[in-house]
């Protein structure tokens, strides 16, 4: 009972102090004193800033010691460039360089990025196993435009591109000086006839001299002198071979050469055995090869004395033209960082980076650095060369064309067949590889 009379109460007294608190009049604020004006503050919902995650691009690439070594400085560069994104980079030896890639993709765990032979390109796209550039990549457009057209050939496969030419390299004609001013020749020869004329003049059987040597029978030792001809593998489109390979143009190239081999003016070490390229030209013992700039480092090491110099392929009827060789830069079709594997990508396709690499003997990809000052001087004549160099075809079943190429041009040097034959034979062969 006296629980319930103290609820009450306490109820009571509570209900009264609510009543007389609504009756009580309303406090009038004094004036304050006058301050300076303030804007009111608004209250805004201000959103969280976001920090994009870190992003690891892995890139895998067959570079030299010295080249590796300014990737390095190429890759801080970029991280600098670049918060969040850091790369990771593992080189491989060219040998077992394929076979990762492949071990890769059928482990489902591949490299964001690779700088890959130009030859593999094709393949590698043909298999779905790379990232279309083109209508994907941002500035695709913009660096395809700046490159040598030879070089950026090399990444296209089924109408798109599937790479950007990082590097690269094409032969032009190298002699030794030594030989010409002994035989009264004053300059390398311009043309296809006077590369024919001068190739024997600078041969004496009694001294076991020759005048040109060829470095074997595979597609790329004869590849200049068939372009620069006018031969083709195949017609644009790589649907057929019959009517290039064995078309006019393609078989005057390799009757030129049998010819001259014919009459010992092109040395037999070409059909195996003999002496080697660069150590014949280094010891005099063939005047003209054709070659690439890595012979600069070749002979600067073995052959310090020999007196040499580079000039363009002898022109055909259509001009000088010669091989591309290099490697393109890819983004593999299963990168979980395609994004920032583009931006990657971009960056080594940049000027600055393509400048800095040359440093150490990689040569650019980008036409407008040709002559560029800041390019070691010998650069010159291999990029004037690029300007019509043209690439080996850019398809999955390259390695068997070059086999067919290969036996038909040793057939023509060993006299089995006719040259028209030979290539007539041939034709055939990449027809039958080309059959979808």
């Amino acid at each position: 009972m006296k629980k319930s009379y103290l609820f009450v109460l306490v109820s009571l007294m509570i209900v009264m102090s609510v009543v007389l608190g609504a009756c009580a009049p309303a406090a009038t604020p004094e004036p304050a004193a006058e301050a300076p004006a303030e804007a009111p503050v608004v209250a805004t919902e201000v959103p969280a800033t976001e920090v994009p995650a870190p992003v690891a691009i892995r890139y895998w690439h067959t570079m030299s010691d010295a080249e590796a070594a300014k990737l390095d400085e190429v890759i801080a560069a970029f991280e600098a460039a670049n918060p969040g994104i850091t790369v990771e980079a593992t080189r491989y030896a060219y040998g077992d360089f394929k076979t990762a890639i492949l071990t890769a993709i059928a482990g489902g765990d591949v490299p964001d990025t690779a700088r890959m032979d130009i030859a593999w390109v094709s393949e590698f796209a043909s298999q779905g196993a790379l990232m279309q550039l083109d209508g994907a990549m941002p500035d695709f457009d913009t660096i395809a435009a700046s490159v040598f057209p030879g070089p950026l050939s090399t990444n296209k496969w089924d109408g798109h591109y599937y790479g950007l030419p990082q590097n690269t390299n094409t032969q032009v004609l190298v002699y030794n000086k030594a030989s010409f001013e002994a035989a009264g020749i004053a300059a390398a020869p311009t043309t296809m006839e006077e590369f024919a004329t001068v190739a024997c003049a600078l041969t004496d059987t009694a001294k076991g001299t020759y005048g040109f040597a060829e470095g074997g029978t595979y597609f790329w030792a004869p590849a200049p002198i068939f372009y620069a001809m006018g031969g083709k593998v195949t017609d644009p489109e790589i649907t057929t071979a019959t009517g290039y390979v064995n078309s006019a143009e393609s078989v005057a190239a390799f009757t030129m050469l049998k010819d001259l081999y014919d009459k010992g003016c092109l040395s037999p070490n070409l059909l195996g055995g003999g002496i080697a390229t660069d150590a014949g030209q280094g010891t005099g013992i063939y005047g003209m090869i054709i070659d690439g700039p890595w012979m600069v480092d070749i002979y600067k090491g073995n052959y310090p004395d020999l007196k040499y110099d580079f000039a363009l392929i002898p022109a055909g009827p259509n001009g000088t033209s010669s091989v591309v060789g290099g490697e393109d830069v890819v983004i593999l079709g299963g990168s979980k960082n395609a994004e920032a594997a583009q931006k990657w990508v971009s960056y080594l396709m940049s000027v600055d980076t393509q400048k800095a690499l040359a440093q150490v003997g990689v040569m650019p990809t980008i036409a407008s650095l040709t002559g560029d000052a800041s390019l070691p001087a010998y650069f010159g004549i291999f990029m004037e060369q690029l300007k019509t160099a043209q690439a080996r075809v850019p398809s999955p079943k390259w390695s068997d064309m070059d086999n067919a190429i290969n036996n038909a041009y040793q057939r023509i040097l060993k006299g089995e067949q006719a040259p028209q034959a030979a290539l007539d034979q041939a034709a055939a062969e990449i027809d039958a590889l080309l059959v979808k």
